[in-house]
C-alpha cells in the first residue's frame, strides 16, 4: 500500500454510507436524548433543530448539526448550562455527550 491509502478508501461511496449511517444513529440518540418542552413542540423546540450531515473534505465526515435555524440558540445553552439574569446556575444536561457516549464502540 502506498502513501495517502487512507484517503482513496476513506472517500469511497462505501465510506459514505458507513459514515452516513452511524451519523444518523448519533443524531438519532441526540434527538431522544433532547430536553422535552412542558408545551406542544414548535420550530423553536431543540428536538426540531437537530440534524445529520455528511460532507466531503479528502474524506467522508459527519457532524450532527444543531440549531441550523439561526433564531434558536437554546439547546447549546441546555447542554452546558447557563446563568440567568439573576445570577442562578443553571445545570446542564448533557444530552448531546451522552448520545456519544451511546454511541461509542468499545
Amino acid at each position: 500500500m502506498g502513501k495517502g491509502w487512507e484517503d482513496e478508501i476513506l472517500s469511497s461511496p462505501e465510506a459514505r454510507q458507513l459514515v452516513e449511517l452511524h451519523t444518523a444513529d448519533v443524531a438519532e440518540l441526540a434527538i431522544k436524548e433532547a430536553p422535552k418542552a412542558s408545551h406542544k413542540p414548535d420550530w423553536t423546540a431543540t428536538k426540531q433543530n437537530i440534524s445529520a450531515m455528511v460532507t466531503l473534505y479528502n474524506q467522508w465526515y459527519g457532524q450532527v448539526v444543531i440549531e441550523a435555524e439561526p433564531d434558536v440558540r437554546h439547546a447549546m445553552l441546555q447542554e452546558r448550562g447557563w446563568r440567568d439574569r439573576h445570577g442562578r446556575r443553571h445545570p446542564g444536561r448533557f444530552y448531546l455527550k451522552a448520545a456519544l457516549e451511546r454511541a461509542r464502540i468499545e
